[in-house]
Order: structure tokens, then sequence, then C-alpha cells
């Protein structure tokens, strides 16, 4: 038997749109804005305090990284969207038993990776591209980045159910105390107890557990309606509908890490470390950009799936068009500050050297161009997976990735050399906003009874 419906799900269907979707996309802004700060400023802390074998070495956990967050996002997007449909439904019981399986689940794997990724970590850094003279570096970092995976994991898996549990703003908070904690944590670590690489991943491991504890208080509040519901758990077929739902998450995340490593191979072929070094620069900004798209996406997931689920598809089309114009309006303030402002973009990570400043004016412009469709394609990534439309989802996510972006990175630099490898993203994107369209209009046709 089904809950009634409680006020804190009635206003995320009643209260009107604008206002809840500008409230919601503030804390999920500043939430993602603060995780980028914090990888830039372990870059930097790392750069400076370790030297340049401690950024390679840092390089080679990155797909270890993207592993545990791509299986945290998985986890939590896809649980808390079937979370929110049930509850736009009304049924509150079986929203609970999703928000269980996944957290059950989450927990077990999280903790068995871990101790699996902290004990054979050799192995692990080996394959990653490690060699003799950088393995105790990436060891330092690797054994406390596996053996912690679980905070790892939990701080981004929770923050999903936190927010579509209506609590953005204890995300944001949880995301801001981190942030700032981590940054101290890095240069105290770093710089005044010499602890190098351990330093800097036991600080981003500390302040996640910090942000997790934070998180936790929500359940303390009078109004949560996350809530533990073991009973008829069937587990098995929950978490394949968890799975599928979040599938696209978890490729989108473990493509960044393949595109950032073959990217550098081709670069490193073509242009030498000045390219390199350019596109590093242009990773870091993204981190920042790319803030603001995940800020969107965080805010229309819940707002959609529990509208969805009510069949409140109005006022879903509203959110869609409200997420839409937002990440537009943003992709073209980006575009001009790479095509007007690239030796300041440069300026602000490095000393400009001539081999780094003309390769970035041709690179940045060329590649800044890729982030008029990118956003796109992830809000629509994003908007098909808040109403279960996985298989669509997840196309999108490999077009973004391998579906495209390979084919294309072996072909433009085949035959334009440098400039070839700067344009991949910006077709690959392209080709992938035609294929994002064609899927919105089949969906909009059979979910809204509409043809555009």
């Amino acid at each position: 038997m089904s809950e009634p419906n409680q006020p804190s799900s009635a206003v995320l269907l009643t209260q009107p749109v604008k206002g809840l979707f500008f409230q919601y996309f503030k804390s999920n802004l500043i939430s993602s804005l603060m995780l980028a700060v914090y990888v830039l400023f372990d870059t930097i802390f790392i750069g400076r305090g370790v030297g340049s074998q401690g950024l390679a070495a840092l390089n080679i956990t990155l797909p270890c990284y993207s592993l545990e967050i791509g299986f945290a996002q998985m986890m939590g997007m896809g649980g808390a969207t079937a979370l929110s449909i049930c509850r736009g439904q009304g049924d509150h019981e079986e929203a609970n038993r999703y928000f269980t399986a996944a957290v059950v689940f989450t927990c077990t794997v999280s903790l068995i990776l871990g101790i699996l990724g902290g004990v054979f970590w050799r192995p692990i850094a080996y394959l990653g591209g490690a060699d003799d003279s950088i393995i105790e570096l990436v060891g330092d970092y690797l054994r406390i980045l596996n053996g912690g995976a679980i905070l790892f994991v939990v701080n981004n898996f929770l923050g999903v159910f936190v927010r579509n549990d209506r609590d953005p703003q204890r995300v944001m908070v949880a995301g801001i105390v981190s942030c700032i904690l981590n940054i101290i944590l890095d240069y105290v670590c770093i710089f005044l107890f010499d602890w190098g690489m351990a330093g800097a991943a036991g600080a981003t491991a500390f302040s996640g557990f910090i942000s997790i504890l934070i998180m936790l208080t929500h359940f303390l509040k009078p109004d949560c309606q996350l809530k533990f519901r073991f009973d008829q758990l069937h587990l098995f077929s929950r978490l394949k509908r968890i799975m599928q739902n979040g599938i696209s998450s978890l490729i989108a995340e473990c493509s960044s890490g393949l595109i950032i490593l073959l990217f550098n191979i081709f670069l490193m072929r073509k242009g030498g470390v000045a390219a390199v070094t350019c596109y590093s620069i242009i990773s870091n900004v993204a981190y920042l950009f790319l803030a603001v798209y995940n800020g969107a996406s965080a805010t229309l997931q819940p707002l959609c799936s529990i509208n969805a689920g009510a069949g409140n598809y109005s006022r879903v089309r509203q959110f869609f068009r409200l997420g839409v114009w937002t990440v537009l309006l943003s992709s073209l303030a980006f575009v001009l500050i790479g095509e007007f402002f690239p030796q300041t973009l440069v300026a602000i990570f490095t000393e400009p050297t001539p081999d780094v400043i003309a390769v970035a004016n041709y690179a940045i412009r060329i590649y800044f161009i890729a982030y008029l469709p990118m956003g796109l394609n992830i809000i629509s990534a994003t908007f098909h997976q808040s109403l279960e439309a996985s298989r669509e989802a997840t196309l999108i996510s490999l077009g973004r990735g391998l579906l495209f972006l390979v084919p294309v990175l072996l072909c433009l630099s085949s035959f334009f050399g440098l400039g070839g490898i700067w344009a991949t993203v910006p077709l690959s994107e392209l080709l992938t906003l035609c294929l994002s369209c064609w899927l919105l209009r089949r969906l909009f046709a059979a979910r809204f009874g509409e043809d555009k």
C-alpha cells in the first residue's frame, strides 16, 4: 500500500516551473563549481609541491577515479530516476525500495573494489601506463584513492538522492565545505607536512568524508522521505532498472578518461609538449564550463522524473526548455571567451612561452566551438535518462565518445594533422547533436504526442 503524497513531493509537482528550476539550478551550479575548483587546486598543488612527475602520476590514476565516479553516477542517477518516477506516481514505499537497493549494492561493491584496488594497486598502476620512475608516486596516491573508494563513491552517489529528496541546498553546502577543506588540507599536507601524493589523496578522501557527514544530516529532517524498505526488495530486478537508467552516466564518465588518453597520445605525436600543454589548459578550463552543464543536468533530472511519473508532461516540457536555454546562453559565452581571449586563458595557468602561444591562438579558437553543441548534448542525454529512455541516453553518451569521436579523431588527424585533432571534438559533438535532435523528436512524439 502506498503512502500518501507528502508535501515535499507535492511542491515539485505544483510550484511554478521557472522559480523551481532556478532554485535548484543555483544550488546545483555551486555544487558542480566547487568540484571543479578543488580538482583544479589539487592539480596546481601537486604540480608545484611534487613536480612534473607528480602530475604524470596523477594522470595515471585518472582512469580509476573516472571508474569510481562513473559507478557512483550510474547508481545515483539510475536509482534516483526510478525513485522520483515512483514518487510522481504516488508510490512512496516502492520509491524507497529502489533507494534501499541502490544503497546496499553501491556500498557493497565499492567496499569490495576498494579492498581489491588497495591491495593490487601495483599491477593496476602498470596497466595504466606507469613506469618505474613514477610507480611509487602513483602508489602513494592510488592506495588511498582505491582503498577509500567507498568514500569517493558514496559522496557522489548520496548527493544525487539528497537532491531528489528536495534538498539541493544541503548538497551545495557539503560541496562548499568539502572544497574549502580540501584546498586547505592540500596545502597543509603537501607543503607543510611534505606528504606529497599521499597527502593530496588523503586530503581529498577526508574532505569527501566530511561531505558525506553533512549530507547525512538530511536524514534528521522531519520531512525527509528517504527511508530503508527491505520488505519485497527483489534486489536483482530493481538493480536491473537502476543500471539501465544510469548506464549512460557510467559511459560518459569512463569515455572522458579514454578521450584524454587518446588526445595526449595524438597531440604528443603531432604537436609535441606545447600541444599537450595547451590541451591541459583546455581540460582544466573545461571543468569550469562543464560545471554549468552538470548543474543544469542535475536540475533537470529530479524535476523531470517526478513530473513524468505524475503524468505532468506540460511541466516536463517547460523544464526541458529552461534547461536548453540555460546551457545555450552559457555556451555562447564560453565560445566568445575562447575566440577573443585565448592568450588570457593560457596566462592563468602557466607562463606563456612563444611555442604555447602559437598553438593556443588557433587551438582554443577551434576547440571552443565544441561548447555550442556540447551543452545541448549533455542536456539531451540527461533528459532522456530522467524519463527512463535509457537506450537513447546511452546512445547519446556513446556518440560523444566512442561512436563519433574516435573515428573522427583518426580521420582528421591523418588528413589535417594537428589542426584536425583540435577540430575533432567540435565535429563529433556536432554529429552527436544531429543524433540528439532525432532522438528528441522521437521522444516528444512518443511521450508528448508532438512531432517536434
